[in-house]
């Protein structure tokens, strides 16, 4: 973070019953955000600091700005002093993080002074970090501009620049690490690319947030062909083949990133590919319309699927997920004339 001049200035205005407070300039940019321990969904944090020595940088954030999800710029805000306020605090020795998270707070040191600030605005940015084989982290930035602070002399002392708090890390499940697997993309209907990122296939994927899953199914394999299977199901073996694939991104996906051949060098992902199981398809067919046409719905199904990390365009460092034993990925529907 940059030197906070403006709130020296201030300890520098005030004083104690122990004297003048002499402090030429207050530095947090070393100083780590903190939170306190316990909450089982920490999503819920609302409570931050700041520690540089007997000086602390405190902030009680509205509720609903931290949550697991990739945030559009500017939609995760708020406002300083209400519904969310920035306290910095003096204290008459150097402090701990006991003091602000135990259950009953150390008696010493004592709080010399302290400022709320009168004005500023928040904005909490989230996007993933990073993607692992349990959990897929996000990084909340948390930044504040045009803050404005009043010391005990009545005058206004204002920063127009960013002020940039820190970075909370949250570390939910991954998609496939839930404890239904995928479960999150179960109302989205899959959706059929108008032209596939690998030639010779067809790719139905689904977008969630900051993600999606894909199958890229070579259009020889007849998985999908306008024939009901009646009870002898179509079976693809996924051994050593990339047809399903689950990608994280670190912004907002949407139908042309989940169509992409590639991806613009500012846009970082992740993802993990199938390499053994089956793919199994169910094609149930309607009775013909007034044309005459039948319409033909392939109910799709991944089971037994391990998935493989890809990074760097290899599979062969990467890691690989247990067996997930059921997906079930949709319908697509294809008609005959």
């Amino acid at each position: 973070m940059k030197k906070i001049l403006f709130l020296a200035l201030l300890i520098g205005l005030s004083s104690c019953d122990d004297g003048d407070l002499q402090i030429e300039e207050v530095d947090f940019e070393a100083a780590n955000i903190e939170s306190c321990p316990g909450l089982a969904d920490p999503t819920q944090t609302t409570f931050f600091f700041k520690i540089d020595e007997d000086e602390a940088l405190l902030l009680n954030l509205a509720g609903g700005l931290i949550n697991n999800e990739t945030s559009e710029p500017g939609t995760l805000a708020s406002t300083i002093p209400e519904p969310s306020n920035l306290i910095y605090r003096f204290f008459s020795d150097n402090v701990t993080s006991a003091y602000f998270c135990d259950a009953i707070p150390p008696l010493e040191p004592s709080v010399v002074k302290e400022n709320l600030a009168t004005a500023g605005n928040i904005i909490v940015d989230t996007k993933v970090d990073t993607l692992t084989a349990e959990t897929k982290d996000y990084r909340h930035t948390i930044s504040i501009t045009d803050l404005s602070l009043n010391n005990d002399q009545g005058e206004q002392l204002t920063d127009l620049s960013t002020l940039v708090y820190g970075d909370f890390i949250t570390k939910p499940k991954n998609s496939a690490k839930l404890e239904v697997p995928f479960s999150n993309y179960a109302d989205i209907v899959p959706t059929a690319c108008t032209t596939a990122p690998i030639d010779g296939t067809i790719r139905l994927y689904k977008v969630f947030n900051d993600e999606f899953i894909a199958l890229d199914v070579a259009t020889l394999d007849t998985m999908f062909i306008n024939k009901a299977t009646d009870t002898i199901p179509r079976i693809l073996d996924l051994k050593d083949k990339e047809v399903f694939k689950y990608v994280v991104f670190d912004t907002v996906a949407d139908n042309d990133l989940a169509c992409a051949a590639s991806y613009a060098e500012n846009i970082k992902s992740w993802r993990f590919v199938s390499t053994a199981g089956n793919l199994k398809v169910e094609t149930v067919a309607s009775v013909p319309d007034a044309n005459g046409s039948i319409t033909y719905t392939h109910n799709i199904t991944l089971e037994n699927m391990v998935l493989t990390s890809k990074a760097n365009g290899t599979a062969t460092t990467g890691v690989s997920l247990a067996a997930i034993p059921s997906v079930a990925f949709g319908t697509h529907t294809t008609v005959q004339q």
